[in-house]
């Protein structure tokens, strides 16, 4: 019976003389990296706005995140939306749970904030957020021809996460 359970340790890449210590480390790693200063690296970013020359604002943003707090890159984007209102009210989602986004068309600025938790460190929920500025390249400006659809190429964005801590109740 020990030699069955040692095999499935070794399988399982842990050694028994870990004990329970690995999945703790783990965690331990998890909230020391959360309440570490953390950052958003945003690229591959795709602005159109289908209706510019007209004075509409109907388009899709999106892009790739990666935080390093949670060493997670995620995918967002809002298709077919006025992307003047993208800033306001709720937020919009990016393709895993925890990490959302605004995207402001006035100043060209994106917020984000993700909510998670570690494994070994039950009742913390770290939060995270920050608001950069992007850089346009050609575009939605007065010296541009405008077309039907307007194609922007932006800059890569990166910005320093406001950790906090919260406890669940």
């Amino acid at each position: 019976m020990r030699a069955a359970t040692s095999l499935v340790a070794l399988l399982c890449g842990a050694s028994l003389a870990l004990g329970g210590n690995f999945v703790q480390h783990m965690a331990d790693n998890c909230t020391e990296i959360s309440r570490s200063p953390s950052y958003w690296k945003i690229d591959y970013l795709v602005l159109k706005v289908y209706n510019w020359d007209n004075g509409g604002s109907t388009g899709t943003f999106g892009f790739r995140s990666y935080y390093s707090a949670t060493n997670r890159t995620v995918e967002c984007m809002a298709q077919d939306v006025d992307l003047a209102k993208l800033g306001n009210g709720s937020w919009s989602k990016c393709n895993t749970t925890g990490t959302e986004f605004r995207f402001n068309l006035t100043d060209i600025s994106l917020t984000m904030k993700e909510t998670w938790t570690c494994s070994g460190s039950p009742g913390m929920i770290f939060n995270a957020n920050a608001t950069g500025l992007i850089m346009l390249h050609g575009c939605l400006d007065n010296d541009t021809e405008k077309g039907v659809e307007s194609d922007c190429n932006l800059m890569e964005l990166e910005m320093a996460a406001n950790v906090t801590l919260s406890a669940m109740m």
